[in-house]
């Protein structure tokens, strides 16, 4: 058996990013309304992710910021969030003074709508979901909630460039959704994100909080708005336009690397399958992810080691992007979400977290274990690669 370590490298720098980059160097580094790469970006967003309001900012969490601003969440506000995500989805929530109530997840990590249902109070306005690792929550069953109770919809699809909820792209069909452009993402510019909603005074109100004068000039028509217009709220959350020429050339081979990541995906479920004690998490009948990364279940009953041990040994052999997520994990030890009064004039005293809220949570993180998605020529060899060396560690420490 031939166990190699292999480094994946994503994005790839292509010819075209760099001369992206370099013309946009040349042309405009400072960019204050939406025209120029802004528009061009943005309309090519709009295109591919088939939604009706959008707009470009400096990083995922800011377009958290801006849909929850969008949104009028403001202070004693109940939201609904997961208790399993990163912990960005929540967290701009505090600069607005909103309440947060944790939903537990479901056995695949995405938020249980039973739990989501159960939270529901006459202060509730709003239920924020998470796609984790790139497969669709069960949209049907939040989108009736949602409806039943006249709740806003919020989606943080950082994880979801591309992925689809029967056959319709995720962000394109509720209240609004946020996507980070980090580094790490599907589709990047090193640091940015979207925000995008069907609602225009949603979107309206998050020109304000981030794009002052001119662009807000331009395309703010509310008449309670406008005349915030020239000097916005304070802040500026406008995406560099380097960025923008960074991740540009990308969206014209987006479609390639989404089929190419969903075969990568195919592959390595078809192996795993057959080693007892591994599994791929559940993915909904009407979903279909876009597999930012492949979560992948440990039963510890049927091995001689512990998670940490066999992913290490995983590591060790060349799996190095083997990986147990860290800061992606159940929220409730995380000092913001139950001492936020500390650092928050919002809130007077500590948060009680009801731990019966985690329980799915801890032990979804406790059990499960990721890998990277590869796509590109060389993805076949990072399969059978992978493949070899789970199976050998699965073999060494079996039952």
């Amino acid at each position: 058996m031939n166990l190699k370590q292999l480094k994946f490298s994503h994005p790839k720098i292509t010819d075209e990013i760099k001369n992206s980059v370099q013309n946009q160097l040349l042309e405009n580094i400072s960019i204050y309304d939406n025209g120029g790469i802004y528009e061009k970006l943005e309309n090519e967003f709009k295109k591919k992710f088939q939604v009706k309001n959008a707009i470009a900012v400096n990083s995922g969490t800011t377009a958290l910021f801006s849909m929850f601003y969008g949104a009028g969440i403001t202070k004693g506000d109940e939201i609904i969030v997961p208790s399993y995500t990163f912990f960005a989805t929540c967290s701009p929530l505090h600069q607005l003074g909103a309440e947060l109530k944790f939903a537990d997840c479901s056995d695949n990590g995405n938020i249980n709508p039973n739990a989501v249902e159960e939270l529901i109070t006459s202060k509730t306005k709003a239920v924020v979901i998470t796609h984790m690792w790139g497969i669709p929550c069960d949209m049907d069953d939040l989108i009736d909630i949602c409806n039943q109770h006249n709740l806003l919809l919020l989606e943080d699809s950082s994880h979801a460039h591309g992925a689809t909820w029967d056959k319709k792209m995720i962000g394109s069909f509720t209240d609004g959704s946020a996507w980070s452009f980090q580094g790490k993402k599907i589709l990047t510019s090193g640091e940015g994100g979207f925000f995008a909603t069907k609602h225009r005074r949603m979107y309206e109100r998050a020109i304000l909080i981030g794009h002052f004068n001119k662009r807000a000039k331009k395309e703010i028509y509310d008449k309670d708005l406008k005349d915030f217009a020239t000097t916005g709220t304070g802040l500026n959350l406008r995406m560099h336009p380097l960025g923008a020429a960074i991740v540009l050339p990308q969206m014209s081979n987006f479609e390639k690397m989404i089929k190419e990541k969903r075969e990568t995906a195919s592959l390595l479920k078809r192996g795993i399958d057959l080693i007892d004690g591994l599994s791929i998490v559940r993915v909904p009948k009407k979903a279909n992810p876009s597999w930012y990364a492949l979560p992948i279940l440990f039963n510890e009953n049927k091995f001689t080691v512990n998670l940490y041990q066999f992913v290490k040994t995983l590591n060790k052999l060349g799996a190095i992007n083997a990986d147990i997520p860290g800061s992606t994990c159940p929220l409730n030890e995380y000092f913001l979400f139950h001492s936020p009064h500390k650092i928050s004039q919002n809130y007077l005293e500590k948060i009680h977290i009801n731990k019966k809220n985690f329980l799915n949570s801890i032990k979804f993180h406790r059990s499960m274990f990721k890998l990277d998605v590869w796509y590109g020529e060389e993805r076949f060899e990072f399969i059978e690669n992978y493949l070899s060396i789970i199976k050998s560690v699965a073999e060494l420490y079996k039952k």
